[in-house]
């Protein structure tokens, strides 16, 4: 018998910025932690990194996760300014 697989909820869409604690090592960057709404949440896992544009500016996007959920956190070295884009419940 052939089970299908829970249905996962649509991410939930944030677009806030935040503070993030980075590792650079070498060229690569690290997301390590971010606080958000005065909530510290710590990296545990990056699974991908990519990048997207925007018009002319490129932007760095890591899918991130913690114990509890997922975070698509969207660097913009052209502002040095971090966003919070998107928190997939696990």
């Amino acid at each position: 018998m052939r089970q299908d697989p829970l249905p996962t909820p649509p991410p939930t869409k944030v677009h806030e910025p935040i503070r993030v604690a980075v590792d650079f090592a070498g060229p690569k960057i690290t997301p390590l932690a971010f606080v958000w709404s005065g909530k510290k949440y710590v990296v545990e896992k990056v699974n991908i990194v990519y990048k997207r544009r925007d018009g002319a500016r490129e932007l760095w996007c890591f899918a991130v996760s913690d114990n509890a959920n997922s975070y698509v956190l969207l660097y913009d070295p052209e502002n040095l300014r971090w966003t919070l884009e998107e928190v997939y419940t696990l």
